[in-house]
């Protein structure tokens, strides 16, 4: 499994089409204001996940929330909306969707978020799927929250991220009293924690193609270096990403094994290894 913003834990073949099931961040950390802040009668959120860190494109067929604690059995009733974005970041002032660019989102479910355990996954499938189909852009996922709980409130797991990546609005009145729906043109407030999602991709394969087997390629850190290699094909290309997207540095290369000497300080750091059979795959590591 990888974890923090990029974990495959699941690739299965059914018919001509591979699904992909990966984790997009790590953190312990739990809050009641994200995804869906059940204080109040409505919330949003709007948190903002890298191709880079989602590292695969297709067809995005469920989400799933890792619910940490809360008693209540009430499911808050939300409407998910996603758009591709060039934007990495929600930025450091509090902005507004706007009603002219709300028209980019699509709405993928409007429904309940499960809640039917204290702890655990709770996942729904999109009653309108989504094509996330350039890695060179960044998916946005904005969930409406429309429910109060009034004890026993559901908290979820979060990441803190390097940049405020997230952004949440509340009607301002703690509970279940509160009448400022929210509109496009409300204010969503940056913040830094991030929550976790778990992505369901599926996409076609041609026939003939393979399953890529991604454990074929490693990459570790040692001494101020990365070593990348593949025991079955060369290594062509690698290209080191921080958490935020940006880029920090590029190899190219032509062997099995391939050393990158890097002078950064201690961070968490994504690589994107290429091969010469053009086999793609992301790693998360600490450098």
């Amino acid at each position: 499994m990888k974890s923090l913003f990029l974990g495959v834990c699941m690739f299965m073949l059914t018919g001509m089409q591979a699904q992909i099931t990966i984790t997009l961040g790590s953190g312990t950390s739990s809050s009641t204001s994200s995804p869906v802040a059940s204080w109040y009668n409505s919330s949003a959120n709007e948190s903002i996940y890298t191709g880079t860190e989602i590292g695969s494109t297709g067809t995005i067929t469920k989400i799933s929330y890792q619910k940490a604690s809360g008693s209540s059995t009430i499911e808050p009733g939300i409407k998910v909306y996603m758009k591709l974005t060039e934007t990495a970041v929600s930025g450091t002032t509090a902005y507004t969707i706007g009603s002219l660019n709300f028209n980019n989102y699509t709405l993928v479910y409007d429904g309940n978020l499960p809640n039917s355990s204290t702890t655990g996954t709770m996942e729904i499938t999109l009653q309108t799927p989504f094509v996330f189909s350039n890695l060179s852009r960044n998916l946005s996922v904005l969930v409406i929250g429309s429910t109060c709980i009034e004890s026993g409130r559901p908290q979820y797991r979060y990441t803190t991220t390097p940049s405020k990546m997230s952004a949440g609005f509340t009607d301002g009145s703690i509970g279940c009293g509160g009448t400022n729906s929210w509109t496009p043109d409300s204010s969503m407030s940056p913040v830094w924690e991030r929550p976790n999602l778990i992505l369901t991709l599926a996409s076609s394969l041609a026939i003939g193609e393979k399953a890529i087997d991604k454990n074929d390629i490693q990459v570790i850190a040692k001494n101020g270096q990365l070593q990348a290699f593949s025991k079955k094909t060369p290594i062509q290309e690698i290209t080191v990403f921080d958490l935020s997207g940006r880029k920090l540095a590029e190899m190219k290369h032509d062997s099995e094994t391939v050393l990158l000497d890097l002078n950064l300080a201690k961070q968490i750091l994504i690589v994107r290894v290429k091969t010469n059979d053009n086999t793609i795959v992301n790693k998360k590591i600490v450098f």
